[in-house]
C-alpha cells in the first residue's frame, strides 16, 4: 500500500489508555478507577441530558445538520459577546486546531509553539508537512513574548500556537501580551481556550480588532461534553471566512448541536460547577503546598501542576495508579519531575 513518506516516521498523538486498559494491567475493577489525566470535570451535566432526553425523538436525525451551524453561532454570540460572524463550530477543539492548519501551512513552512504545551499542536502542523520550532517559555512559565516576536520575523513562520490558561502549565497569557504580539507578527496566533471558564478571562474580544487571531474553545471541560465532541473559534470575519473554506461540512453531528445549544440555556448550572471545581482546586492546592519536598504551581485551569523534590515522578504515578487514581506524567521544557 502507498502511503506519504512523511507517515511512515511520523510521531503521532500519544493517546491516554482506556479505563478497560488501565483496569486490565492493575487489576483495578473500571468503576473504582479515578481519572484526572483527561483534565475532564467529575460530573455529567445532567440538567441538560433531562432536556435533551425528552427532544432525541424529534431530531431529525435522517437529515443533515445546517452547516453554517447559525442556531449555536447565534447562541453563543450572546455568551461571547461576539457577533455570530466572528465565529465557526468544529468537531471538538482539534478540528479547529486542524482547520487553522489547514489553512495556513505549507509543506516545509514553520510554526511557533510556547513550549511546554498541549502536544497536537506540533501533530496537526507536522501532518501538513509544516515544522514546529518550540519557544521556551520563561521560568515562571510566561510566554516569552519578546523570543516569540524575534521568530516569527522569519519569513516561513505561518502560525503561533498559545495556551490560554495553559496545558500543562495552567498560567495565562495576559492580554496585554497578547495585544503586544499581534501587533508585532504578520502571521496567524492562535490562542487555546479550552480551560478559559475556570480562569474567569478570555481573549475572545480581540477578535474584533485583530484581523490575526484565532480563539479556539470547547464544550468538552467546564460544559462536561468530552464525549459529545463539539467546540468552536472565534475570529475576525476575513478569519472566519477562510477557515469555513477547508472546514468540513456537516461535521458536527444534530445531537452534539442539539446538547451544546441546551447547554448555554443552562449557563448558570455550568457556571456554578465551575465555582465549585475552581473552590476545590484551591483547596487541594492549599493542603499539598504545606508537604513538603514538592512545588504546587498556581493554576488558572482545572487542574495542577506539581514538581517533586525528593521523590521521582514517575515513582509517585505508580503509587498513585495503585490505589485507582491515574494522574497525567508530563514532559517537554521546563518540566523536569
Amino acid at each position: 500500500m502507498k502511503v506519504r513518506e512523511l507517515i511512515k516516521g511520523f510521531k503521532p498523538y500519544e493517546w491516554e489508555p482506556s479505563r478497560r486498559q488501565i483496569s486490565r494491567e492493575t487489576g483495578i475493577p473500571e468503576e473504582e478507577i479515578l481519572r484526572f489525566d483527561l483534565n475532564t470535570v467529575p460530573y455529567r451535566p445532567e440538567e441538560v441530558l433531562e432536556v435533551f432526553a425528552g427532544r432525541l425523538a424529534s431530531l431529525p436525525i435522517h437529515e443533515y445538520p445546517d452547516p453554517s451551524y447559525r442556531e449555536l453561532r447565534e447562541a453563543l454570540s450572546e455568551y461571547l459577546g461576539v457577533s455570530p460572524e466572528n465565529l465557526t463550530v468544529t468537531v471538538g477543539a482539534d478540528e479547529a486546531l486542524d482547520v487553522m492548519a489547514k489553512a495556513f501551512i505549507d509543506p516545509g513552512s514553520l510554526a511557533l509553539i510556547s513550549a511546554p504545551t498541549y502536544s497536537m499542536y506540533r501533530v496537526t502542523v507536522e501532518a501538513l508537512g509544516g515544522s514546529i520550532v518550540e519557544v521556551v517559555r520563561k521560568p515562571d512559565f510566561s510566554d516569552n513574548i519578546e523570543a516569540l516576536i524575534e521568530q516569527a520575523g522569519k519569513a516561513d513562520v505561518r502560525m503561533i500556537f498559545l495556551c490560554s490558561p495553559n496545558n500543562p502549565t495552567g498560567n495565562l497569557t495576559s492580554e496585554a501580551d497578547a495585544v503586544r504580539l499581534l501587533e508585532a507578527v504578520d502571521c496567524a496566533v492562535m490562542v487555546d481556550e479550552a480551560y478559559a471558564e475556570f480562569a474567569g478571562a478570555s481573549l475572545v474580544k480581540l477578535v474584533e480588532n485583530h484581523e490575526n487571531l484565532a480563539v479556539v474553545r470547547t464544550f468538552s471541560k467546564a460544559f462536561a461534553m468530552a464525549g459529545a465532541r463539539i467546540g468552536y473559534l472565534a475570529a475576525s470575519k476575513e478569519m472566519v471566512e477562510l477557515l469555513n473554506r477547508v472546514r468540513p461540512p456537516n461535521s458536527v453531528s444534530l445531537i452534539s448541536l442539539a446538547l451544546a445549544r441546551l447547554a448555554l440555556d443552562k449557563i448558570d448550572f455550568f457556571l456554578e460547577k465551575v465555582r465549585e471545581v475552581v473552590a476545590e482546586r484551591d483547596r487541594m492546592a492549599e493542603i499539598l503546598g504545606r508537604l513538603k519536598g514538592l512545588t504546587v504551581y498556581p493554576s488558572k485551569a482545572n487542574f495542577l501542576l506539581i514538581r517533586f523534590k525528593t521523590i521521582e515522578a514517575s515513582q509517585v504515578y505508580r503509587m498513585l495508579l495503585s490505589r485507582g487514581m491515574v494522574v497525567r506524567r508530563v514532559r517537554g521544557p521546563l518540566l523536569e519531575n
